[in-house]
């Protein structure tokens, strides 16, 4: 690494891993270095910085139904004040419900859009729950 490397000690090691495969596969130089007690160091170059720093925190999300159809959609932000507020403008722009906002781990959250359009087919599965039955 250079010297104007960018070190993150994760308390979680699973985090790390997930982190790092982000900043990796965005052919960022990463060192990643296993601590005592489960902790990791991820150590990236100065452009790998921000995706450390973007995909080592949270992110927030909730769940807004599509209107007439059964839709349902799944919205993610940054911080836990912007998603509140895209509740907010949900109720007043089109009068859509919306679910609580939940807390997305960084180890969840580093996946990006393959976590998302994971979660998004999994919510979008509930307006058509019923019982199984065999053809």
């Amino acid at each position: 690494m250079t010297k104007t490397s960018v070190s993150k000690i994760f308390l979680n090691q699973d985090d790390a891993i997930a982190v790092a495969l982000y900043v990796m596969t965005s052919k960022g130089t990463i060192q990643y270095e296993c601590m005592p007690g489960g902790q990791a160091r991820i150590t990236v170059d100065q452009e790998g910085a921000a995706l450390l720093k973007k995909k080592s925190a949270p992110s927030y999300v909730y769940v807004q139904e599509g209107g007439s159809t059964s839709e349902l959609f799944l919205h993610e932000y940054e911080t836990e004040l912007l998603a509140l507020a895209g509740r907010v403008d949900c109720t007043s722009a089109g009068a859509y419900r919306t679910g609580a906002v939940v807390e997305i781990a960084p180890c969840l959250q580093a996946l990006g859009k393959v976590f998302y359009a994971t979660a998004e087919a999994l919510v979008g599965t509930v307006p058509g729950l019923t019982f199984y039955a065999e053809d």
